[in-house]
């Protein structure tokens, strides 16, 4: 049975006896009582099991346990799942790896902090805010994204020459630091909201981009392709930005916010018997495949290249602001 570490266990001052058992995550826990099952309508002898967290469910909906390719989630914050054969961690980028419900494999996960919530943010305080400037609060969350993509077809790729960094809550992997912020970089007379929003779309990918070279450094392969989902893969040119900038085909996921649900149903199918190791391996399903555009690679080599640059060169800035 696993257990907790005595190191750690030390290091928190927690005493031990105070936490719950850990539990394979393959456990058989048992069968959901007569009543449950009654109230729930489900019929008798389900079988409970130990849980997996979302990311390992993700991994699982999006076949990163399996391949070379890994899957990248834009939600609340954004997500690279893959797998490795062994639990490694990589302290210094800020990379884990985690046991997964199947022998032999390890999910590795890198988190880089906000990934949506930044999009969400730019959109709720700074294009459609309810202030003394004026109430120009959409009526719901379907106009706000109606909008955006309306304003973003008025954008290039590039965003006019504007860097959006996303650490509005501080950074993650491959850099963790807690004060440093985000913003806006390279203004000028000339940009406008559209560019704004493009930037943002943008910025969410470099700090993906930036993943990418440790990532596959953790794995020891490079990556063939994204499996992209969470909310923002809904959006095809947020697809096409990722694409562009990572410069590797992306996989839209269909269903992008119910991918977790399905790893979740698929494991449970495979467990039960109903679902080899080979089908749950099969690849997931998808809208599109956005491949990336070679005449973009050059601008956003050089765009990389100074969003990596402005996270260094500000980073005491930040530091001096958030003490």
């Amino acid at each position: 049975r696993p257990r907790y570490h005595p190191g750690l266990l030390r290091a928190s001052g927690i005493d031990g006896a105070k936490l719950p058992e850990l539990l394979p995550v393959d456990a058989e826990l048992g069968e959901v009582l007569p009543a449950v099952a009654a109230e729930l309508g489900l019929s008798s002898g389900v079988v409970v099991t130990a849980p997996v967290n979302d990311t390992c469910a993700a991994g699982i909906g999006c076949a990163a346990f399996t391949g070379d390719h890994a899957g990248v989630s834009i939600g609340t914050t954004s997500v690279m799942i893959t797998h490795v054969g062994k639990q490694r961690t990589d302290i210094r980028n800020a990379i884990v790896s985690m046991p997964s419900p199947l022998p032999g494999v390890f999910l590795v996960m890198a988190e880089n902090g906000i990934g949506g919530r930044a999009l969400e943010h730019f959109l709720e305080k700074l294009v459609f805010a309810r202030d003394g400037f004026v109430d120009s609060e959409a009526s719901d969350d379907h106009d706000k994204f109606a909008a955006l993509h309306r304003a973003l077809a008025e954008s290039r790729p590039g965003a006019g020459g504007v860097l959006f960094l996303p650490w509005l809550s501080g950074s993650l992997a491959p850099a963790e630091d807690g004060r440093v912020r985000g913003g806006f970089l390279n203004m000028s007379l000339d940009t406008r909201r559209a560019d704004l929003a493009q930037a943002v779309l943008e910025g969410v990918a470099f700090n993906f981009r930036w993943l990418r070279e440790p990532v596959e450094g953790f794995v020891g392969r490079r990556l063939s392709h994204l499996y992209f989902f969470g909310g923002g893969a809904k959006s095809d040119h947020w697809a096409q930005v990722l694409a562009d900038v990572m410069q590797l085909p992306v996989h839209q996921a269909g269903d992008p916010d119910y991918v977790a649900c399905r790893g979740l149903a698929r494991l449970a199918f495979h467990r039960r018997g109903l679902l080899s190791r080979d089908e749950l391996a099969a690849a997931p399903p998808s809208v599109a495949v956005r491949e990336p555009r070679r005449e973009w690679a050059a601008g956003y080599d050089r765009a990389f290249a100074q969003f990596r640059r402005a996270f260094h060169a500000n980073r005491r800035i930040f530091h001096a602001l958030n003490d």
